[in-house]
């Protein structure tokens, strides 16, 4: 059974939408979605979408619904709680030949229940480094989960449980709580100053840590260095499991089979694709 979290504080919560906006008018090339569909692919195992339908909780700038497009899929929906990452999808597909009726976007959230009855289960459900941010993680869990088709597969990202007294989960839900509560001016120091932090680690290391900014999309599923800062600092409700709480919660409760998995150990997120079986 999964341990609980410590709870979220709703007053807090990050803005992910407008930074998305910024990094699909600012940073979104070619290379980067092309690095993004080659991680969907990954983390399925297949080559081909075709005919299959693609449910994006959380879709934020859309990348990943568009990839889901670009690999044939027949319907893709993405949706998100944040007006402004629903304006950023939007604005990425008019970008893109994909018709509105192929890929819709919405407004929701995975933690109303209505909502989730207005949408079709979907073939393949991707919910990345997004149920770690409603403040109930594993009630949306069961949300998510509860949109896959039998047979069908969900793609999770969960942050990674790190215990320990310096620089572990707890201290950074507090340091993300307070970097939220700090005006924007502050919060341009605290970037500057983990920035810098990377910096001096690389070279310390004798790493070359331009090269690493370099190559960040590539290697980052066409993510962009300075929005993923952002997006770590300030990504709050923050919570976190251990790749065996995840797995352990969705196999014992729903019958999930395991498919990919990628586990890390320090606070990036613990990958998976999990198959729900036609029969339980």
């Amino acid at each position: 059974m999964a341990v609980s979290q410590t709870p979220a504080v709703a007053e807090c919560r990050f803005e992910f939408g407008r930074n998305w906006q910024n990094f699909v008018g600012t940073r979104l090339s070619t290379e980067r979605i092309m690095a993004a569909t080659a991680s969907l692919r990954r983390v399925l195992a297949i080559d081909t979408l075709r005919g299959r339908s693609f449910l994006d909780i959380g879709c934020g700038s859309g990348l990943f619904s568009l990839s889901a497009a670009l690999l044939g899929a027949e319907k893709v929906v993405g949706f998100d709680v944040d007006p402004y990452s629903v304006q950023a999808s939007v604005d990425l597909r008019a970008r893109t030949p994909v018709p509105a009726d192929r890929w819709q976007v919405r407004q929701g959230s995975v933690m109303d229940e209505e909502f989730l009855a207005t949408l079709d289960p979907a073939d393949v459900v991707y919910a990345w480094g997004v149920l770690h941010h409603t403040g109930a993680l594993w009630q949306a869990m069961d949300n998510a989960v509860g949109k896959v088709k039998p047979g069908g597969s969900i793609v999770l990202a969960v942050y990674n449980k790190v215990d320990r007294r310096l620089g572990g989960s707890a201290q950074w839900w507090d340091l993300k709580r307070r970097y939220n509560r700090c005006p924007p001016r502050l919060q341009r120091l605290i970037e500057y100053l983990y920035v810098s932090n990377f910096l001096a680690r690389h070279l310390l290391t004798l790493r070359n840590p331009l090269t690493a900014i370099r190559n960040y999309g590539a290697a980052r599923r066409g993510m962009d260095f300075r929005h993923d800062v952002r997006d770590w600092l300030g990504g709050f409700p923050y919570e976190y499991a251990t790749a065996g709480d995840v797995f352990n919660y969705v196999h014992d409760k729903f019958g999930l089979q395991l498919h990919y998995l990628n586990t890390h150990d320090g606070h990036a997120c613990n990958e998976f694709t999990l198959v729900r079986p036609f029969k339980r």
